[in-house]
């Protein structure tokens, strides 16, 4: 577990099946991820249970960002090669504006750098997305391009 200030991030849990459920079959949110389907229960169940396997393995991992127990986003590393990874972040409606994510994208830029070995952070956001672009540049990202209507985003530790 990551602790900050405000919030920890922490592996998911069996309890966080239902806000796992609201937030990935939530199809407002699908411009923004690369997944656009419903998923079952049941797949989500599975994937709790499975979701533990290191990074380094799976290439893939997904932390709650937890306030005062409870779960408000997601921050994700996928796309893991040897020195680098790829971060994508969510926080809940009712939670944004309150700093989680910049906290967040800190706890785990410095876990990457300092305990992963990871030398660079990247991440994609479609331009219409004015928060996350803001989030990542308020938080030390740099832009290097722009393509079709995405923003390329990276942070060198």
């Amino acid at each position: 577990m990551l602790v900050g200030e405000n919030i920890s991030l922490r592996s998911l849990i069996d309890s966080d099946l239902d806000f796992l459920e609201k937030i990935e079959n939530n199809d407002s949110l699908w411009q923004y991820g690369s997944e656009q389907k419903i998923y079952t229960r049941e797949e989500l169940k599975f994937y709790i249970q499975n979701s533990d396997t290191p990074l380094q393995i799976a290439k893939q991992y997904r932390y709650v960002i937890d306030y005062k127990t409870n779960p408000v986003g997601f921050i994700d590393l996928f796309n893991f090669k040897e020195k680098e990874v790829s971060v994508g972040i969510i926080v809940d409606e009712e939670y944004q504006n309150k700093g989680f994510a910049k906290e967040s994208l800190f706890l785990l830029s410095n876990y990457c750098f300092n305990y992963l070995d990871i030398t660079q952070l990247k991440c994609c956001v479609d331009v219409s997305n004015k928060k996350s672009n803001y989030l990542f540049l308020s938080s030390g990202f740099k832009f290097t391009k722009k393509e079709d209507n995405y923003n390329f985003y990276i942070f060198v530790g």
